[in-house]
């Protein structure tokens, strides 16, 4: 697949990595010299320097063959007029990535439509989601919803003292009665991943990722000894479009939020618009004010400003205090080996919520995708075709490849499934398959007739 990106930020360098490691035909227009050339020394795809918007540059990029368009720079405009000149040459798929609030509200639908663009992305409210799924399971620190939401996959650390430790997958197995609604997808270990079969052993230390149903959310942090539960008193630091979305879906939720926004205008605006939040106008790495404000006696402590130090920094000191959970924003990977070090439980960045969007547009008749910022596996959702080699098949005697393993089925008008070996799939199924990079072709192999 011929792709363009448009922009070599955050988003879409990692599209430009996850795309590029699959083969793909990848160019990437990037307006900034010092940019390009970046991306260019360290990924292996093509890039012309200059601006989304212009009909010359998007021509040099061979949008006359271009299948899909990704305009995700930081410039609304550039992105709009990228993915009009997109239509115009026959591209066949185009994405756009929109900021401004009232470009995405009604105000803004009658120029979507115009646009036509197939995909409108917003990292800052796809993040807003992810930190939310985390508020709502204290201990992990990776929450993606598959299968509309009924499934989840939750990453967490492995603690010393878990039950599952120096365990194998078929030792776990057996010590459960009935019928699971989980199991171990991947595991990654000293850098690292793997797709575990039963023999393999689970360590202390290790970063597992499990698959459960959404209602064995609390079950799967219970075997790995992890605390969950919700967070019912959060302290939100930072009053952005991040920030912002979260204190408000959190405020409706009943909790109780505290806001920390440096600027006195927008802390004011917050105030205004969100009634149940105490707002607090201040340097979010005031370790003073925090302590003022009990940031140790939150449940939970949310770091989201557009700088990564102040969120690592502030995230550090609420975990020094005896904060429940912290969770720091990343907008650049360099400081993420910090995060542990410093006791953060989770770290998570815009790239990866927004990119999951448009692979799902890449991978074609895919529900869900959630790829990790540590990790090169991935899980995907697929639809099983008719007369394809799993259309009818026990799932133990299909030849799957070793670095793939469907985790659940997810059959209409039924409740989801965790697979076991005695599972028959059929055509309509949807499958969530925990896969490597290099297992990927061969996966929808199985899948498509």
């Amino acid at each position: 697949m011929h792709v363009i990106i448009v922009g070599a930020g955050e988003v879409g360098w990692y599209l430009a990595q996850r795309l590029g490691a699959e083969n793909h035909d990848v160019v990437v227009v990037e307006q900034d010299a010092g940019r390009a050339m970046s991306i260019g020394e360290q990924l292996d795809v093509q890039v012309i320097q200059g601006s989304g918007s212009s009909p010359s540059v998007l021509e040099d990029a061979g949008i006359a063959r271009c299948e899909m368009l990704a305009a995700v720079t930081q410039n609304d405009e550039v992105n709009l007029v990228a993915s009009i000149l997109g239509r115009e040459a026959g591209v066949d798929t185009t994405v756009v990535r929109l900021q401004s609030e009232e470009l995405r509200g009604r105000a803004g639908e009658a120029l979507i439509e115009a646009v036509k663009a197939d995909l409108v992305i917003d990292p800052d409210a796809d993040t807003a989601d992810e930190i939310l799924e985390l508020v709502h399971t204290t201990g992990a620190d990776e929450v993606y919803p598959m299968a509309g939401g009924d499934l989840l996959v939750v990453g967490a650390t492995v603690p010393d003292d878990a039950s599952v430790v120096d365990k194998s997958m078929a030792e776990i197995g057996r010590s459960f009665r009935g019928e699971r609604q989980f199991l171990f997808g991947a595991i990654t270990r000293d850098g690292t991943t793997i797709i575990p079969r039963g023999d393999q052993t689970i360590r202390a230390g290790d970063h597992v990722r499990m698959l459960g149903t959404r209602q064995a959310r609390q079950e799967m942090l219970a075997i790995l000894g992890l605390p969950g539960g919700n967070a019912r008193r959060v302290m939100v630091l930072g009053g952005g479009a991040i920030g912002f979305r979260v204190a408000e879906r959190l405020q409706n939720e009943g909790v109780e939020v505290v806001i920390v926004e440096r600027d006195p205008a927008r802390a004011a605006d917050i105030a205004e618009h969100l009634h149940r939040v105490v707002v607090i106008q201040g340097e979010v790495t005031d370790t003073d004010l925090l302590a003022e404000e009990s940031v140790g006696r939150m449940d939970a402590v949310i770091a989201a400003t557009g700088e990564d130090a102040s969120n690592v920094l502030a995230c550090a000191f609420a975990a020094a205090e005896g904060a429940g959970f912290t969770v720091a924003v990343l907008h650049s990977l360099s400081l993420l080996p910090l995060v542990k070090r410093f006791g953060i439980d989770a770290a998570l960045s815009p790239r990866t919520a927004s990119a999951n969007a448009v692979l799902r547009h890449v991978r074609g008749g895919t529900a869900a995708v959630a790829t990790f910022l540590e990790s090169d596996a991935e899980v995907d959702e697929l639809e099983i075709e008719a007369g394809s080699p799993a259309d009818g098949a026990i799932v133990s005697e299909l030849s799957l490849p070793q670095e793939m393993l469907i985790g659940a089925v997810n059959r209409p008008g039924q409740p989801v499934e965790i697979v076991r070996g005695t599972t028959v799939l059929q055509s309509g199924d949807h499958v969530v398959v925990f896969a490597r990079p290099d297992a990927l072709a061969e996966a929808k192999r199985f899948f498509t007739a």
